[in-house]
């Protein structure tokens, strides 16, 4: 009986401690990223972002397709395709690359890295 208690009480220890874990790393996946900018910037799709603090993140664990959104997240800006690009060296905090563009226009965003990953995102245009 001593056994058979001990064996449940260790199998449902089990079981809460794994739901506690996913549930711990399970933002991680979408890689959500706060950022904010201090001028207007373009992003693909003729889309501008303002000044402001804005979320980027995956819409899901496969496709490289990614979404920016408001601080709140109530509002999308933009639903991207991405061409994931290996890393060699990742950066240890989020990281945005820029497009060169003629004298006078907007910053346009080119790619997205997240801390530790070793691909980073691409937008296409």
């Amino acid at each position: 009986m001593t056994r058979n208690l001990s064996f449940l009480t260790t199998a449902f220890s089990l079981i809460v401690l794994g739901f506690f874990c996913s549930n711990l790393m399970a933002s991680d996946w979408d890689k959500k990223t706060e950022f904010t900018i201090n001028q207007p910037v373009s992003i693909p799709g003729h889309v501008v972002l303002s000044a402001g603090t804005y979320v980027i993140k995956r819409l899901d664990a496969v496709n490289s397709v990614v979404r920016i959104l408001d601080k709140t997240e109530t509002k999308v800006y933009a639903t991207l395709f991405t061409i994931p690009d290996i890393v060699m060296n990742p950066p240890d905090k989020p990281m945005f690359t820029f497009q060169e563009m003629p004298e006078g226009a907007l910053p346009a965003l080119k790619s997205w890295y997240y801390p530790g990953s070793d691909t980073a995102y691409e937008f296409v245009n």
